[in-house]
């Protein structure tokens, strides 16, 4: 059989590098895109560089694709970053930033993507995050992106149930992918113990992709949080203005 294509964004490290390390160990052809060259110990069918957030080069990206290979069967959107800042002191060069790159960058690839998926009757996978189902103080923008991406996934879904392209949506907790190092905003966050390996989360999306789900919240027990944060949401709050000291 064709090997079946994958295109990842933000391929070259964290959850990104481990997708496309799994989705090749189960015999998939991976392409790859980002800013900077992933590692040596990735060794990607094809690596891409370039910034999604510029039209010229997500053109340039399906150009690639459809020279070399013709066909896509999975695209994972996962390129993404974090902001660590209260509202009222978030820059609206920021606020633009990372709604360009987490939101619109993402609706606009599977947009581009589209009929090259529709042919393949092929999966749109988007990682989001557990944080679009909470509010999370202090980085309450990038939890309107994951929010906003959610809600993109999920009408999107519907909107393609008689395309055959499945839409699954990713909701990662905290993972061990130096997030906080290369976010935006001025704050530090508080330690949080407990982050999952990267390999850990690929594992669970290639077994998502694998079933007839269509959701996935990792870990586990972070879908039992979600439900008592708006339970317990005085008590949730209360908390995390003593963990943040605002």
């Amino acid at each position: 059989m064709e090997k079946r294509i994958v295109l990842i964004s933000g391929v070259s490290s964290g959850i990104g590098k481990a997708l496309a390390s799994k989705f090749q160990k189960e015999g998939f052809t991976v392409a790859g895109v980002s800013r900077t060259a992933p590692s040596e110990d990735l060794k990607l069918d094809l690596w891409i560089q370039g910034d999604l957030t510029l039209p010229a080069s997500r053109t340039e990206v399906l150009n690639s694709i459809r020279s070399k290979y013709g066909r896509l069967d999975v695209l994972i959107n996962n390129a993404g970053k974090g902001i660590y800042e209260v509202w009222k002191n978030t820059s609206e060069t920021d606020l633009r930033d990372i709604f360009e790159l987490n939101f619109f960058t993402v609706v606009e690839m599977t947009r581009l993507f589209l009929p090259l998926l529709i042919e393949a009757k092929g999966t749109l996978i988007n990682i989001s995050s557990v944080a679009g189902k909470i509010h999370v103080p202090c980085m309450g923008p990038y939890c309107a992106t994951k929010s906003a991406l959610n809600s993109f996934t999920d009408t999107l879904r519907v909107e393609l149930h008689s395309s055959g392209v499945r839409v699954l949506n990713i909701m990662p907790g905290r993972i061990d992918t130096g997030f906080s190092s290369r976010s935006l905003g001025s704050m530090t966050p508080p330690h949080t113990p407990g982050a999952l390996l990267p390999e850990k989360i690929a594992d669970k999306v290639f077994a998502l992709f694998c079933s007839s789900r269509s959701e996935l919240i990792y870990p586990s027990w972070c879908g039992l949080f979600i439900q008592l944060m708006k339970l317990f949401r005085g008590f949730y709050e209360r908390q995390n203005i003593k963990r943040w000291g605002i």
